[in-house]
């Protein structure tokens, strides 16, 4: 049996391990909402696309983006539009996780949720009750007791699919990180297409990326 002294150091030794493990993990968290960071994101998706190469699944993306956020910073303050932030975050990390997917918060007021063994039609449904129910949510800028103002935002979203081959010659096809890149332009774009359309809407990618990781 291990002395009492060798059971401490493993134990520290243990520990130790643990809190590296977190402080990695937290080096990729959003500071506000918590969510992965940008540069997370983008290996998550590329780890999805893998994952997908074995059974031909799809990996779907959504590109959220809040409409006229700055007007929320100029009216109520950069604190209150914090408030907002952090709350739509939390309302869009539950409905990634309801949907088996992760969210993440992509920079400023713009996030993103992958979505695995999701279609474009599955992306667009997915994004459209996103979309309803952050424009039917009134949120509390201010802190308890008192929750004034209470502030309503809508987003546009841009969704996106990819479906990845199993086996794909890779001179011909991309990396499963060239492949994440694509499908996030692919999203971005149809977001703009929301935006030029007239906000708080869903547009979709003109066409789902096959063959790309």
């Amino acid at each position: 049996m291990p002395a009492p002294d060798e059971l401490a150091a493993r134990a520290a030794a243990a520990l130790r391990e643990v809190a590296g493990a977190r402080s990695a993990e937290d080096a990729h968290r959003d500071g506000l909402t918590g969510l992965l960071d940008g540069e997370a994101l983008h290996g998550a998706l590329a780890e999805a696309i893998r994952d997908a190469e074995r059974d031909a699944g799809h990996v779907g993306l959504l590109f959220i983006d809040l409409d006229r956020f700055k007007r929320v910073n100029d009216r109520h303050g950069h604190l209150t539009g914090s408030r907002i932030l952090s709350r739509v975050a939390k309302l869009v990390d539950a409905a990634a996780k309801r949907a088996g997917g992760l969210a993440a918060r992509y920079g400023g007021d713009e996030f993103v949720v992958v979505l695995p063994g999701t279609d474009l039609g599955g992306c667009l449904q997915r994004a459209e009750g996103l979309r309803s129910a952050l424009a039917a949510t009134l949120l509390p800028g201010g802190e308890p007791p008192r929750r004034r103002p209470l502030v309503r935002v809508t987003c546009s979203i841009g969704a996106a699919s990819t479906r990845a081959e199993v086996g794909g010659n890779r001179d011909e096809t991309p990396s499963p990180a060239g492949a994440a890149t694509r499908l996030l332009q692919l999203a971005d774009s149809a977001m703009y297409q929301a935006k030029h359309a007239g906000r708080n809407r869903v547009a979709a990618a003109s066409a789902e990326a096959t063959g790309v990781a």
